[in-house]
């Protein structure tokens, strides 16, 4: 298939996607309302000021569906000799499972440990009809088979990267935005290397996020909800995970890995905090604290350094797509060692950017109980 023509469905695919997802935006709304799906502010993790319906995800998911759906209806066979029959099926029943989750959790609420048993399920079906990492790239060992390996480390990378964009989405427009970027940078790999399965469903993720966004820019009127972020995040990662997408260039399961590096590399920091902070509790404990929500994520830190909300989303937008500017550098030069070289930078450079934002807020708490012994003192003269 020529370059023009996955050109072409990857512009219906984003097009419709986007049309679908912002016509269905007002509906949805209502729908949150009448069902009581609203995010309240706590004061504590929610940085919103007034109630705002989450159901988002119904109408993103609407618009993938259908911008999926419209350009490989005029490429059915191409796209079943690309995408078996029996994967397809899985994909949808793990993408549905995906998308119920969240739905329940929306609607009704749903404990971490229930969502999680039905990331891992919904993981398990898919891994199990072929979708997995067979191999990787190490310095020294070359191309190493992963072997059995590959089901267990397929499963924890499609949940882990799951619940990384699940948690990116603490900000206006943050997460819908992220994962544009990130999404249209692996539609322009897939048109690359010439994969029609790959820029359907990509170019519909990025046209379905863009439709959003104007519904979820600051302020936002509606939020992505679990059924969206869980989706979404899904997508990416079982995306990544067919063979069909890593081609036949060892270097290229590099480019997931790179392109996810804002989410994923900040949700293993921020897991790794948790679990030392609690040093003096059991194991178990410690463990469990790793998956509790907190404001440790790198969107809540820079809200230290940069006064604005806005202004934080737009760093983080310009930060993912620098990230996803690596990975395609990486893709095309087929240089696997500066793949490694340059998600070590990328993660030195979330390390200081947190560090950054805890050293902001150590110094705004020290000043704050300077002031405070201040009055005191002078109270007590």
């Amino acid at each position: 298939m020529t370059t023009a023509t996955l050109l072409q469905i990857a512009a219906m695919g984003a097009v419709v996607a986007a049309l679908v997802t912002n016509l269905l935006v007002p509906l949805v709304r209502r729908l949150a309302h009448a069902y009581s799906a609203i995010d309240r502010p706590d004061g504590e993790r929610k940085s919103h000021e007034a109630a705002v319906p989450r159901l988002g995800g119904i109408a993103v998911g609407a618009g993938l569906a259908f911008g999926a759906a419209v350009p490989v209806a005029f490429h059915w066979d191409r796209w079943m000799a690309v995408v078996p029959r029996g994967e397809l099926v899985a994909f949808a029943v793990a993408m549905t499972i995906v998308f119920l989750v969240g739905l329940v959790d929306d609607l009704l609420g749903l404990s971490p440990l229930k969502k999680l048993a039905g990331e891992v399920v919904a993981a398990v079906v898919l891994v199990e009809a072929g979708w997995q990492f067979s191999y990787f790239w190490l310095p020294l060992f070359g191309q190493v088979d992963l072997g059995v390996g590959g089901w267990l480390v397929s499963v924890v990378w499609l949940v882990g990267v799951t619940n990384a964009i699940n948690l990116l989405d603490g900000l206006d427009g943050l997460a819908a935005g992220v994962v544009a970027i990130i999404a249209g940078s692996l539609a322009a790999y897939s048109i690359w290397v010439g994969n029609l399965g790959s820029v359907a469903l990509l170019a519909a993720m990025t046209g379905a996020c863009v439709g959003f966004l104007r519904h979820n820019w600051e302020p936002a009127r509606i939020f992505l909800g679990d059924s969206g972020s869980l989706v979404l995040g899904f997508l990416l990662a079982s995306i990544s995970l067919h063979s069909t997408f890593k081609a036949e260039a060892t270097v290229a399961i590099l480019l997931p890995l790179l392109a996810l590096g804002l989410p994923v590399i900040d949700t293993l920091l921020v897991m790794g905090v948790r679990f030392v902070e609690q040093s003096g509790r059991s194991v178990p404990a410690r463990v469990r604290r790793m998956v509790e929500a907190d404001r440790q994520h790198l969107h809540h830190l820079l809200g230290n350094l940069v006064p604005r909300r806005r202004g934080i989303v737009l760093a983080l937008w310009g930060t993912a797509a620098v990230f996803c500017a690596m990975a395609l550098l990486v893709v095309m030069e087929g240089a696997p060692e500066l793949g490694l070289v340059l998600l070590a930078v990328q993660i030195v450079a979330i390390f200081l950017l947190r560090h950054l934002g805890f050293a902001r807020a150590a110094r705004a708490q020290a000043d704050k109980e300077r002031a405070r012994l201040r009055e005191e003192l002078q109270e007590i003269r």
